[in-house]
């Protein structure tokens, strides 16, 4: 029977004794390391046309956790974005359904983000919504299984899910809308995104040197940021956005990253630190990106909305018990 990865487990020998947050930047880390050597980085793929979901719930994935998934695929050569949980591989096997990995298969460690947010979209996925249900998982890719376990899990599921073509008309409907208002007008939300990401950059370069402290100099994650965007862009309109990004900015990423892995491991750093600072600069670009495909570059009205809902509702239920008791 195949060993599949399911749940966290702190204390593990497989942790190599980091904590779940540090496996999980650390695991990004090494995948970009591997993509800078072999010039694999997602964000220059031209043929990326789909967002990562996993199988089970039909749900996309997003936050820090697209990052994950993204490198490690990169890393291993998988084509596909599907992704399942290894506790709901290991019990199609309990079934008696007979699966197998390819030789070097790597998991990717998933974790729940924002948990007590109340304004992510119903269509994204909570990592502790399916599989064992708790907030750390291991999740395989679709091309991790041999050709016959995919076959297995098809049938299990009827068929592997594809992308939402509704979605992603959508959304490049919106891009272009947006992209229209744009050169006419100042849209705020849009003028604040940008703000945020000169945030993000400096935010991303300060855990850097926390990981690193030989690194002393200025250090910019500009193009990290803007690369992401421009892939998430493409991503988030199934290609019809092509990321028209020049070579002089695909070598300029190759350069920043691989000075920054080259001093990291000279100097013995923190990788899991430096692949946070990593993740959190190319996690702003998807943010931005999502905001480019949004119908009013504004998904926190609808945070603000639901959040303002939520306590005008307690108020009346405590002005109603207030009353009642009188």
């Amino acid at each position: 029977m195949e060993y599949f990865q399911t749940a966290w487990r702190d204390g593990s020998s497989l942790n190599k004794g980091l904590t779940a947050e540090e496996f999980f930047y650390n695991q990004i880390f090494k995948a970009v390391e591997s993509n800078v050597e072999n010039r694999t980085l997602p964000f220059f793929n031209e043929k990326a046309n789909s967002i990562p979901v996993e199988l089970s719930t039909g749900k996309l994935i997003n936050d820090e956790n697209l990052i994950a998934l993204e490198q490690i695929a990169a890393k291993n050569g998988y084509s596909s974005n599907v992704w399942i949980y290894g506790d709901t591989l290991e019990k199609m096997q309990h079934e008696g359904i007979r699966l197998n990995l390819k030789k070097g298969a790597e998991p990717a460690l998933c974790v729940t983000k924002y948990a007590n947010a109340t304004h992510l979209n119903q269509d994204e996925l909570y990592i502790a919504e399916g599989g064992a249900k708790t907030k750390a998982q291991f999740l395989y890719n679709y091309d991790s299984l041999d050709e016959r376990s995919k076959q297995a899990v098809d049938k299990y599921f009827k068929n592997a899910v594809q992308i939402n073509k509704v979605e992603t008309n959508e959304n490049l409907k919106n891009y272009l809308e947006n992209l229209k208002k744009s050169k006419t007008e100042v849209i705020p939300r849009l003028e604040a995104m940008k703000s945020t990401l000169k945030n993000v950059a400096q935010i991303s370069a300060a855990t850097l040197k926390k990981g690193v402290s030989k690194i002393t100099e200025n250090v910019n994650f500009g193009p990290i940021i803007n690369a992401q965007m421009r892939h998430m862009c493409q991503v988030n309109t199934g290609a019809s956005i092509r990321n028209t990004s020049n070579p002089a900015m695909e070598n300029a990423c190759y350069s920043f990253l691989s000075q920054v892995i080259k001093t990291t491991n000279e100097n013995n750093g923190k990788q899991w630190l430096v692949g946070e600072a990593m993740t959190r600069a190319m996690d702003a670009g998807s943010q931005y990106a999502k905001s480019c495909v949004s119908k009013d570059f504004n998904r926190e009205v609808r945070k603000n909305k639901e959040e303002q809902a939520i306590k005008s509702e307690k108020l009346k239920k405590r002005n109603y018990k207030a009353e009642f008791e009188y």
